[in-house]
């Protein structure tokens, strides 16, 4: 499988199911921008709470093939093997389709994410093993702390601004690796000068 970095906005996305597994997967993509509708026969206090928050729809009543006919992303999510089984067998080849108890079954998983800011560090060993995701994500959580979340944010205002600078493509890049530096990742006064004097060659 490739790993693919997908834009959801206003896509629409369907979650089959309303248990515990489909509310983390309606949880995961809340902040994606894409329009996001849950069916099933019943849906527990955590997906209600989702709906409230976020505005997605829910549909009460079993999932049918005619569903599924303008979903950008399916993700089959009931507590029954069977079903997601069945599901599956009716949608296009050409549709994103995650099945969360048998993967092959469908043509994307969902990887462990750690994000902070700007910066995504996706872990997966293809059902593997679970257990190892869970510990590598664990892993870069502590490695990757929320000082990364204001380096990113630093990083993409400087790029920016050299972007447009009259310099030469070298020295643009020149510019772009120095701020790779350590330095400016764990010192914000750090960022602050090198921002400010950024800017003033704006002006020059």
């Amino acid at each position: 499988m490739q790993s693919l970095m997908v834009n959801l906005t206003g896509k629409r996305v369907l979650i089959v199911g309303g248990g515990t597994i489909a509310a983390r997967k309606g949880k995961t993509l809340a902040n994606e921008k894409a329009i996001i509708t849950f069916i099933a026969p019943q849906f527990n206090e955590e997906v209600f709470d989702l709906s409230e928050q976020y505005g997605f729809e829910l549909i009460t009543r079993a999932a049918t093939p005619r569903d599924f006919v303008d979903a950008f992303l399916v993700i089959l999510a009931t507590n029954s093997r069977e079903v997601n089984q069945a599901l599956a067998e009716t949608l296009s080849p050409n549709q994103l389709v995650c099945v969360v108890d048998k993967g092959e079954e469908g043509n994307v998983q969902f990887p462990a994410t750690v994000r902070r800011g700007h910066l995504q560090l996706a872990i997966s060993t293809g059902g593997a093993s679970p257990k190892l995701t869970r510990k590598l994500k664990k892993e870069l959580e502590a490695q990757f702390d929320d000082s990364w979340t204001s380096y990113l944010e630093f990083l993409a205002k400087s790029r920016e601004i050299i972007k447009n600078l009259p310099l030469s493509k070298q020295e643009k890049n020149d510019r772009l690796s120095s701020l790779l530096d350590e330095i400016y990742r764990i010192d914000e006064e750090a960022q602050k000068k090198a921002l400010n004097l950024l800017e003033s060659q704006t002006f020059n």
